[in-house]
């Protein structure tokens, strides 16, 4: 995945591994597994190629290599790599989608972060 921060990860969903809830995190989240809810931080969401996310996500920067069905806000900066499948609605201050990404959602681009 490119251009992530260099910031301590705060918490990880491993390839293989499910979880269903809610969940407000603090700090960097990445997520290889199955996750099922609403999830939210003020940092970054890395989803991996092997991650799955079913519900909603409101976040500040996402890097998205895996597959989204839902409802995703990102409030600065979405990076959809080649890998990334996204269906539902995405509401972003910036998108860049790498070729390849698929994408079969209602999208909102501001063109700059959102306040």
């Amino acid at each position: 995945m490119a251009r992530t921060p260099k910031a301590v990860l705060a918490s990880v969903l491993g390839p293989g591994t499910s979880y269903e809830g809610d969940m407000v995190f603090e700090g960097r989240v990445r997520l290889d597994g199955h996750y099922v809810g609403r999830l939210y931080t003020e940092d970054w969401l890395e989803l991996g190629q092997t991650g799955v996310l079913d519900g909603s996500a409101d976040v500040a920067n996402a890097v998205i290599a895996g597959r989204v069905q839902g409802d995703l806000r990102v409030r600065d900066r979405l990076i959809l790599e080649p890998t990334a499948q996204l269906s539902g609605r995405v509401d972003a201050g910036v998108l860049e989608v790498r070729p390849g990404a698929t994408i079969d959602a209602q999208v909102r681009a501001h063109g700059k972060p959102l306040e």
